[in-house]
């Protein structure tokens, strides 16, 4: 890395701009993506942030205004797309949807789907509306993302989860068909999304290390990640991140050859030995664990879990974001959160200084 800053006088969108163009920058960035914790802060069901784009800004100005974000964004879920598709989904008042009936459930079923509006399909419209609110209240400053779910995880919510793996082995040939509608259902709501000033995230969870094997994520998961994410950059949005929960050492290279500029790993991953293998080719981001940590634990946890990512991941050759492993806890205690932003402050900044790990 080259030389570094001495002041914390940037915005969040400066210094991750900075850091990914390789221009000097003051401390690390810490990305913490409230999402569904908003509806704490302002008194309103979570259900309410998948329907009203007013709750969505109003939540992510409460969160700003309480915690000093760094990031925000929107996305239609990881079962948005297959929504759009027909699956349905529910709504719970204090929790993240899921799918009450799958729209496949036979060969048959899926040739009564298409490509839906990528506007009017499912939820798009709230989806664009709330990123372009976004935007326009906080996008001067801080980034602004719409995150989209991964073909294998919303070929998991168009018909279940062990249908569909079980499919990849007896029959390959109709869960790529699945996967070809996925992606393309996905590439059209990304190229409307791509109209606004934001950039790009991907969350692949069902693609997990722990879930599959090494050759079936190079078959079943990398082609159409890497379509998605060559889109992306055709576009003019850069590249995009890549989050997949779970242990994915044995795929680290081949999230990289998906083209993504930055890796989002769960807090089960070393992010040193990550670094040492694909920290030339690509930002890490994480990975203070979410439940135990940030949910559970006390300020004084938080602090030592920074510190832990930090000693391991803050030069990265490519960069490094301070960030939870996974999606934040609902109900994480406001103190936690501020202990993560006050560890960032202290212990991520240019140049770094040893001695405050000792």
């Amino acid at each position: 890395m080259s030389e570094f800053l001495l002041k914390d006088e940037m915005t969040p969108k400066e210094r991750v701009e900075a850091m990914i163009s390789g221009r000097p920058f003051d401390r690390v960035p810490c990305n913490i993506f409230i999402g569904d914790h908003a509806a704490n802060i302002i008194g309103v069901k979570v259900s309410d942030l998948n329907f009203f784009s007013e709750k969505v800004l109003e939540g992510q100005l409460a969160a700003n205004e309480k915690y000093g974000i760094e990031s925000t964004g929107i996305g239609p879920g990881l079962a948005g797309i297959a929504e759009a598709l027909g699956s349905k989904l529910f709504f719970p008042d204090h929790g993240a949807p899921y799918v009450s009936q799958y729209a496949i459930n036979n060969v048959s079923d899926l040739e009564k789907l298409s490509v839906p509006d990528p506007v009017k399909g499912g939820r798009f419209s709230f989806v664009l509306e709330s990123a372009e609110k976004l935007v326009d209240k906080l996008g001067k400053e801080i980034p602004v993302s719409v995150e989209v779910p991964g073909p294998f995880t919303t070929a998991g919510n168009l018909m279940r989860i062990e249908k569909f793996l079980r499919d990849t082995r007896k029959n390959p040939e109709f869960a790529h068909r699945i996967l070809r509608l996925a992606t393309d259902t996905t590439i059209a709501f990304i190229k409307e999304a791509a109209k606004l000033d934001v950039s790009m995230g991907i969350a692949e969870p069902s693609a997990s290390g722990t879930l599959i094997s090494y050759n079936m994520f190079k078959e079943f998961a990398l082609p159409y990640l890497k379509e998605i994410v060559d889109t992306i950059k055709s576009l003019g949005k850069g590249s995009a991140y890549l989050h997949i929960c779970g242990n994915t050492k044995k795929i680290w290279t081949l999230m990289a050859d998906t083209g993504a500029e930055s890796l989002s790993l769960d807090d089960v991953i070393d992010l040193e030995e990550a670094k040492k293998t694909v920290g030339d080719r690509v930002v890490l981001i994480g990975n203070v664990k979410p439940t135990e940590t940030m949910y559970l634990g006390k300020p004084e946890d938080v602090e030592r879990d920074a510190k832990e990512c930090l000693r391991k991941a803050y030069d990265n050759p490519k960069g490094y974001v301070l960030a939870l492993g996974c999606g934040f806890p609902i109900d994480t205690p406001p103190e936690n959160i501020h202990a993560l932003r006050e560890a960032a402050k202290k212990y991520g900044k240019y140049p770094y200084q040893p001695e405050l790990f000792s």
